[in-house]
């Protein structure tokens, strides 16, 4: 999914380009009409030419650059009077000066963002390495806490994926798609929503472990983990400002147990004052549970648990989010299903 997603990266850049292209030449046309109307290259006119070069150069690299300076020198050159009321031509050594001067500018513009580019890029590229070094301790810190509950195994990176899933389905819906498509939202939830039950390692372990039904007591102990969570979470931002990701890493851990309603936890916040990221998560998580087998019930079938979150909808789910949930239903079940055979073969190996 995430190739999925670098290659439509790819290619809206591949189309800004032609665009900006296209743009370019058009305007050197323009531009060579406007100076012929004018009296020729005589006058101040033909400086307009420096803009499309630069354009190209910025947008599309020395090569095209150069190519649009020379195109450009053509149409200001041979192909131009030097005064068209008298039809005198340019000399043949103006002209190749021109040329030279309008590729030097194309080369210089293009080198110096060309260098700019590399620079920027390197610089994302050290932030990136940084940011997975700490992503790395952080989920280290995750497994760790859920290692505690064996029902919970591989838990994380089944509602990673499948939060991931539901996101990019919400890209087509209206509300959420400009929102959503934009700023790696899928990607980031990819890594946000596997942090969701962090504050469980505040929880203790006669709770966390306990078989049976929690008291009124101990659930309300148990209901900390998501302030324990975000509140973790919220340090973890404090050293690292630049993690984009932990501000929705810290938005899910806080509220994926909210409900719609208003009747969830910590804060009965509802509708759309709930964070979309923990909206999301709230249906996965719930999914994830009802399919996986506790010590207190057997894993329900995909069919069991669609009925039960059809019996959520505008309760406990946002209404939008459980209606794209239910039109891809199949792939859904398909990519759990999938990720759980793929645990039974780690186990089995």
């Amino acid at each position: 999914m995430q190739n999925h997603d670098c290659q439509i990266k790819i290619r809206n850049i591949s189309v800004r380009k032609a665009y900006f292209l296209i743009f370019a030449y058009a305007l050197s046309v323009i531009i060579a009409i406007i100076v012929y109307i004018t009296g020729g290259t005589a006058n101040v006119f033909t400086n307009f030419m420096y803009i499309p070069i630069a354009i190209v150069s910025v947008t599309n690299g020395i090569k095209h650059g150069v190519i649009n300076a020379v195109t450009n020198a053509l149409l200001m050159g041979i192909l131009m009077s030097l005064e068209v009321s008298t039809d005198l031509m340019q000399d043949l050594f103006d002209w190749v000066i021109r040329m030279l001067i309008y590729s030097m500018i194309a080369f210089i513009i293009g080198y110096f963002v060309e260098q700019r580019n590399k620079e920027f890029q390197k610089n994302i590229d050290n932030e990136k390495e940084i940011n997975e070094e700490q992503i790395a301790m952080i989920f280290a810190l995750v497994k760790l806490s859920e290692s505690r509950d064996n029902y919970l195994d591989m838990h994380i990176e089944r509602v990673g994926s499948l939060c991931e899933f539901l996101a990019c389905k919400l890209e087509n819906v209206p509300q959420y798609s400009n929102y959503v498509s934009s700023n790696d939202y899928a990607e980031d939830i990819l890594k946000a929503s596997q942090l969701h039950d962090i504050g469980k390692v505040g929880v203790p372990d006669r709770i966390l472990l306990k078989p049976g039904k929690l008291s009124a007591e101990e659930f309300d102990i148990m209901k900390k983990h998501t302030t324990i969570g975000a509140n973790t979470l919220q340090e973890v931002k404090e050293k690292y400002p630049h993690n984009k990701f932990l501000d929705m890493a810290i938005n899910i851990a806080r509220f994926h147990h909210e409900k719609w309603d208003g009747t969830g936890y910590p804060q009965g916040v509802s509708g759309e004052n709930i964070p979309l990221s923990a909206r999301v998560m709230a249906l996965v998580d719930v999914y994830d549970a009802l399919r996986t087998k506790r010590v207190y019930k057997e894993a329900y079938s995909h069919a069991k648990s669609i009925e039960i979150i059809k019996e959520g909808e505008g309760r406990h789910f946002d209404p939008l989010i459980t209606r794209v949930f239910l039109e891809n239903e199949n792939e859904f079940r398909n990519i759990y299903e999938k990720l759980v055979a793929n645990e039974v073969n780690i186990q089995v190996s």
